[in-house]
C-alpha cells in the first residue's frame, strides 16, 4: 500500500470525525466514487461497512491527504448522539 502524508489539517479533521488512518487508506484504495477536480486534486468517497460515507481529498502529488470528512447527510449512519445508546432515540 502506498505511503501518504497527513498534514496537521488532515489529521485534525480525520480525528474530529473519528475516521482512522486505516479507514482513510481503505477509502483511497477501494473507493466507490472518485472525482478528478480542476485543481488537480482527487476526491475519493466510500460507504464503509458501518454505514459512514467517508470522503478523502488527495493532493495532485498523489501522496498528500488534504482533508478527510464523514459526510453525515449522505451516510446510512447519521452520527452519534452523546449520552444515548442504540434504541434510546425517542
Amino acid at each position: 500500500m502506498d505511503e501518504y502524508t497527513f498534514p496537521d489539517h488532515a489529521r485534525d479533521e480525520r480525528q474530529a470525525d473519528s475516521v482512522s488512518e486505516d479507514e482513510v487508506l481503505q477509502v483511497i484504495s477501494d473507493y466507490d466514487d472518485m472525482i478528478g477536480r480542476e485543481d488537480g486534486r482527487a476526491e475519493y468517497s466510500r460507504m464503509l461497512d458501518d454505514g459512514r460515507l467517508v470522503t478523502v481529498v488527495v493532493e495532485d502529488d498523489g501522496e498528500t491527504v488534504v482533508t478527510v470528512w464523514w459526510d453525515r447527510r449522505r451516510s446510512e449512519r447519521r452520527g452519534r448522539r452523546p449520552g444515548r445508546r442504540r434504541g434510546q432515540w425517542s
